[in-house]
């Protein structure tokens, strides 16, 4: 078999990558067969490509999504060493928080007493933690929170949940959530956005709703278990919690809301806080 002619299945015995995968990897231009057949459209690579592979399926193994793959690669060719740090570093610091959350539920299981109600108690302190970039569709309103809210969502559910969506197979990927654009608080003219993550191909008939994406990055977090009218004190709370340490915020506040207010009682609601912030700069939260 020639070196520089590699069938695509042979291709994938050597790298451990799999047909589909080599496939998707081709449409993102990761890594490009390079012959195609004209006539049958089978892919062919080279035995030099055999590193790239073997780079792609290790970097994958190692939790970095195909964007950073793309990233890393290119860097690679072209010397970029402090892109790869960058990256590697960045990884390096996800992986550390999520080592630290396992911790905790190991060490939270090993109690011999464990219930319920110590694990809430156990997990309801405000924490550091990376959030990924999600695609989302939101509506914005000014008005009365509460009111805002309520009159935004079923906008916003009315929209997502339309026949026409629902046909096309649009389905909600993550919990609803409110962001609150204003740097301060304002009683009857707040600036507040519904929204809620998405996959699939959105019909949007409101020329009021938006679709984009919600930055990821580094935020502080805190869970809140109760009514929506506690929720006040619990923004009390991490704005403490933010100020003590200086945090400096980088983006509006959020609310997401993790259950159905229509399925479980107001005392089990669960609703996460989170400030989008950034720990390496010391400043007044906003």
């Amino acid at each position: 078999m020639a070196y520089d002619r590699i069938p695509i299945g042979r291709f994938s015995l050597i790298t451990r990558l799999s047909p589909k995968a080599l496939r998707l990897y081709d449409e993102r231009g990761l890594l490009v067969p390079a012959t195609k057949d004209i006539a049958t459209g089978y892919r062919y690579y080279t035995g030099t490509q055999i590193a790239t592979g073997v780079s792609i399926k290790e970097l994958c193994a190692l939790g970095f999504s195909l964007a950073e793959i793309e990233t890393i690669l290119v860097a690679k060719d072209t010397g970029d060493r402090q892109t790869v740090q960058q990256l590697f570093c960045k990884r390096r610091t996800l992986i550390r928080s999520e080592v630290r959350r396992l911790q905790q539920i190991e060490a939270l299981l090993s109690e011999t007493g464990a219930s319920l109600e110590m694990m809430y108690m156990s997990f309801n302190e405000p924490v550091v933690k990376e959030t990924a970039p999600q695609r989302i569709l939101g509506k914005r309103g000014v008005g009365m929170y509460a009111d805002c809210i309520a009159r935004l969502m079923k906008d916003l559910c009315g929209q997502i949940f339309s026949e026409t969506n629902m046909r096309n197979g649009v389905k909600v990927t993550g919990p609803f959530m409110s962001i609150y654009h204003d740097q301060e608080y304002r009683e009857t003219d707040a600036t507040v956005e519904c929204a809620a993550p998405f996959s699939g191909k959105i019909t949007v008939s409101d020329p009021e709703m938006e679709v984009r994406t919600l930055p990821g990055g580094t935020c502080l977090s805190l869970i809140y278990k109760g009514p929506y009218s506690g929720l006040h004190g619990a923004w009390c709370r991490i704005g403490a919690y933010a100020e003590e340490r200086e945090f400096l915020a980088t983006g509006p506040h959020r609310e997401i809301y993790l259950n159905d207010p229509d399925t479980v009682t107001e005392n089990e609601l669960l609703t996460e806080l989170q400030i989008p912030i950034d720990i390496r700069a010391r400043g007044k939260i906003s």
